[in-house]
């Protein structure tokens, strides 16, 4: 187990390799600077719900954090938006669209690509993922039949489906455990814009 000036190296350590600047860090976990000063210079012992906020941030484990066995090497990362919806009129990276940013490994996002985070929002995917999960989105990538994109359809709020093609016809297939939500199924009589593919998921604890 490492001790408390170990352990704040590495926060601090981390941090700097994400350009996240000391107040920034501190907002996004909920205390103050002084704190986040006080757990980097090891004197102050971090109480475990800090430590998982951390690594969450941070996007390291709780073990990387406290166990010594672990060596932690140093990976670029690539910092994406996070936005909470996709709307028909408004930029997907507008300043009031975007509520957050999170980072991923600079090797996940392919050269060339944009990469945004999608809040989910309502049951129809639940099968898959829960309300308030992050999903990544590569935008303007072909979704293959059976895979999961974001999906605008006829000018409305962009919608997270898998998506099937049959005949002539796209179906908006839910994955949920609430009967309620039917697939939906549209042919080229409708304004159908695949915005982009699933490629990953990123959720909060």
């Amino acid at each position: 187990m490492r001790n408390s000036v170990e352990i704040g190296k590495i926060i601090k350590s981390r941090r700097a390799a994400m350009n996240l600047k000391q107040t920034d860090f501190a907002d996004r976990l909920g205390i103050h600077k002084s704190t986040v000063s006080k757990y980097e210079k090891g004197i102050r012992k971090i109480p475990m719900e800090d430590i998982g906020k951390m690594a969450d941030v941070l996007g390291i484990s709780i073990e990387d954090l406290l166990l010594e066995k672990h060596t932690i090497t140093e990976v670029p990362v690539k910092q994406i938006p996070v936005v909470s919806k996709v709307s028909a009129g408004m930029p997907i990276y507008s300043e009031q669209n975007i509520v957050d940013y999170i980072y991923l490994p600079a090797d996940e996002v392919r050269p060339g690509k944009e990469v945004f985070g999608l809040i989910v929002s309502g049951d129809s995917m639940n099968k898959e993922f829960k309300e308030n999960d992050i999903v990544i989105i590569e935008k303007d990538s072909i979704v293959e039949n059976g895979e999961m994109g974001v999906v605008m359809v006829n000018g409305y709020n962009a919608t997270l489906k898998q998506i099937k093609y049959v005949n002539d016809s796209i179906v908006l297939m839910p994955q949920s455990d609430n009967p309620e939500h039917d697939p939906q199924i549209y042919n080229n009589q409708d304004e159908v814009c695949i915005i982009g593919k699933v490629i990953g998921m990123h959720r909060k604890f």
